[in-house]
């Protein structure tokens, strides 16, 4: 994506951080007939020695999993809060709207999990991030009801040997016009309050 140096994050805490809040992906890559083709997907964060890893799962009727994984490379987009920018905040008249907003790519090899107990692992740390207090209640299931389930999809890791994240949070106005900015998004809708949370959060 462009992605110009002053809106750039290298640092993955904040990388992970975003994913962690805004965990619904778009998981994109070819179909058969070598054409776009997307899947919307919450995935999760695994670290590891190697580096780090998104984890989720996909309905096995979805042919996306199969296509994927004979693939070199996938890409899983992750978008977090966005608001629009009103040119009344700048100190200049002349300028015109703009658009803020923190947005993820992750690419990588995606390798398929596909056994019962992997899959039932899979699931029960996604439960964990979610949900804690559903972990009882699926161990509870009857198990060949849990089987039907896990069988019905199909799970797998993303190895994400390159990272984009663009978090454009006003980085290219002054410090006066972006606490304005930040003042304004403070008292907005939802997404404006979580972008004034990012911008405090990176010290804007």
């Amino acid at each position: 994506m462009y992605n110009p140096s002053r809106f750039a994050i290298t640092d993955l805490k904040l990388v992970h951080q975003l994913i962690a809040e805004n965990p619904l992906a778009l998981l994109i890559g070819p179909d058969a007939e070598q054409k776009s083709f997307v899947t919307h997907v919450p995935l999760t964060v695994i670290p590891d020695d190697e580096g780090w890893l998104l984890e989720g799962h996909m309905a096995r009727a979805n042919p996306h999993w199969a296509w994927l994984s004979q693939q070199s490379e996938a890409l899983a987009v992750f978008n977090g809060p966005s608001a629009y920018v009103s040119p009344r905040h700048y100190d200049d008249l002349k300028q015109v709207p703009t658009w803020n907003y923190l947005a993820v790519h992750a690419y990588g090899s995606l390798g398929l999990i596909d056994d019962p107990l992997g899959k039932d692992r899979l699931l029960k740390r996604l439960i964990a991030q979610h949900e804690p207090a559903y972990a009882q209640q699926w161990m509870e299931l009857p198990e060949d009801f849990q089987q039907k389930l896990l069988g019905a999809i199909v799970g797998f890791r993303l190895r994400v040997t390159r990272c984009e994240a663009k978090f454009k949070l006003s980085q290219n106005r002054s410090a006066a016009e972006r606490t304005r900015i930040q003042q304004a998004f403070a008292g907005g809708a939802a997404q404006e309050q979580a972008m004034a949370a990012w911008m405090r959060r990176l010290g804007l």
